[in-house]
């Protein structure tokens, strides 16, 4: 199950992306990006998805949770672009991790120096996480918006965390079958991945090791689905039955499989090898 949390007091502030998550304390003390199901609840679906398959992938992510607002906590200085309605249903609650950047343009020039690379432990998931996005059919993580949060909680120990998982699946588009992303949709083609693997002499290896983890992640994601599920709110009326045999028909067979990993090689090979 998905632990479950109430606001504690009105919050103040909204992000202006394009969800427009608000910021919320809860009555534990803890922060949240909250997102509302404002047009639909298909996207929130997809964070919990998204979320949980990445926990699986042995993928760093922040903690998840469902957060109920109060009425009187929603902040009301948005109006009418943020609307009480958008909260009557249980919200999805991203952690706020108070040690972590979201990776942009502006930090490219870090990831340059040799003494800020080496402190990144987890430089090999970057890779992975684009293969994750391709079997996930992930739109939204590529050069221009990484959904990427560099952990620096711990001194001199950086981690790449995933986070914002609303556009998976083609964004919410499994009832048409799922498409391969494109190359401008992959982090592949990011000047990030470039810096951090255009000049390793071990990127065959890299990239085979991923691959071969690559079905042992499926596998365990396929043997969690029906746990996974339900941590998806019944307050949501989300169809789960049609949801999982969507699930189940696209992305979940050796055929898709296949396609990534061939996907993920062509994509290698043009961004990195061919440079």
């Amino acid at each position: 199950m998905i632990e479950r949390k109430v606001s504690l007091f009105k919050s103040d502030y909204m992000f202006t992306t394009g969800d427009i998550p608000i910021l919320i304390t809860c009555t534990d003390l803890s922060d949240w990006i909250c997102k509302h199901g404002r047009d639909s609840v298909s996207p929130l679906v997809n964070e919990i998805m998204g979320s949980s398959f990445a926990q699986n992938w042995n993928l760093r992510t922040p903690p998840i949770c469902l957060i109920d607002v109060k009425a009187d906590h929603i902040p009301t200085q948005y109006a009418p672009r943020l609307q009480p309605f958008f909260f009557n249903k249980p919200c999805f609650g991203s952690s706020l991790l108070k040690g972590g950047q979201v990776i942009d343009k502006t930090m490219l020039p870090s990831f340059i120096k040799s003494s800020f690379k080496r402190k990144i432990l987890n430089k090999n998931d970057l890779l992975k996480i684009a293969l994750f996005d391709i079997w996930i059919g992930n739109e939204d993580r590529h050069h221009g918006n990484s959904n990427l949060i560099l952990d620096q909680t711990q001194k001199g120990e950086y981690y790449f965390n995933v986070f914002d998982h609303g556009a998976i699946f083609n964004t919410s588009g499994l009832r048409h079958g799922i498409d391969l992303i494109t190359d401008n949709e992959s982090l592949i083609s990011s000047e990030l991945v470039k810096i951090l693997f255009g000049s390793v002499n071990n990127l065959t290896e890299i990239v085979d090791n991923i691959v071969q983890d690559f079905y042992l992640c499926t596998q365990s994601c396929e043997q969690d689905l029906n746990t996974i599920l339900l941590k998806i709110p019944l307050e949501w009326d989300f169809n789960l039955i049609q949801f999982e045999d969507l699930l189940r028909d696209n992305i979940f067979n050796d055929d898709w499989y296949s396609q990534c990993e061939q996907h993920f090689r062509e994509l290698i090979q043009t961004n990195l090898y061919n440079k």
